[in-house]
């Protein structure tokens, strides 16, 4: 089992100061069959009323309001995981159908369909190993390419470009599984180092949801810490928010995992 420490901070700068801001974040790691949760420390800047629930994909959220003026709103999380690969997170079948059908940003168009129909994995092969052979297709005929794609941008825009980022491989990698109707879902968190959040992909094999990383080509080990999970970004959406006043915003993030040495 291995221990990680990790950070998160969020800011967002306002050109113009805001009021009565109401938020919504998903950047909070939840003890699972996979991770073990501890020491979490939380900070939200500035903040009138918060209040904690779990989403319909059972995603751990802070919501809240900021009703005084202020000219940027930062969130910071700390503390430890401890990261168990053979934690077994099991689906239940009555919530796991929704996860084989297509998003507005999971839509396989032409181009997604006619590289699906190029690849050949044997019918003998189980849905997860059949995400595997795609997730090997896919990165060797996609790019990482930072900035080339926008939070916007689809898994078909992406795959035209054959260039993009973590959020574009999961996306694709998720339009390829629902073509065959096997169940999978987008997942947001961290990954050691220093940078921004990280995205993959989780796909059913039999009853348990197994991780892999399609922008690493590799399945997920136990150096991955789950933030989320949905039917693509848009269900994990990090932050959410409505105000008044603003004009232009600016978002720094920073993320830094490393492990805890015994």
């Amino acid at each position: 089992m291995r221990r990680l420490r990790y950070s998160y901070h969020m800011q967002l700068n306002f050109e113009e100061p805001v009021r009565e801001h109401n938020f919504k974040l998903r950047c909070f790691p939840s003890t699972d069959a996979r991770q073990k949760i501890s020491d979490e420390r939380i900070k939200i800047y500035p903040v009138h009323f918060s209040n904690s629930e779990r989403d319909s994909f059972g995603n751990m959220c802070i919501y809240g309001t900021a009703k005084q003026i202020h000219s940027h709103f930062s969130v910071d999380v700390t503390g430890t995981a401890e990261i168990d690969i053979n934690g077994r997170i099991t689906a239940e079948p009555h919530k796991s159908g929704i996860f084989k059908y297509e998003t507005p940003l999971t839509r396989a168009g032409k181009s997604i369909r006619e590289f699906h129909m190029s690849l050949d994995p044997m019918n003998w092969m189980s849905h997860y190993e059949r995400a595997l052979y795609m997730m090997h297709e896919l990165y060797d005929d996609f790019t990482y390419s930072p900035g080339t794609t926008g939070i916007a941008t689809t898994a078909e825009q992406s795959f035209e470009f054959r260039r993009g980022v973590c959020q574009d491989y999961a996306h694709i990698l998720l339009a390829l599984c629902r073509l065959e109707r096997i169940p999978c879902r987008y997942v947001a968190g961290m990954i050691p180092g220093e940078g921004a959040t990280h995205a993959w992909t989780e796909v059913l094999d039999g009853d348990i949801w197994r991780p892999i990383d399609p922008t690493h080509n590799r399945e997920c080990g136990d150096t991955y810490i789950k933030f989320s999970s949905g039917r693509d970004a848009q269900d994990c959406a990090i932050n959410q928010g409505v105000f008044y006043g603003g004009g232009r915003q600016v978002q720094e993030v920073r993320v830094v995992v490393s492990e805890i040495l015994p």
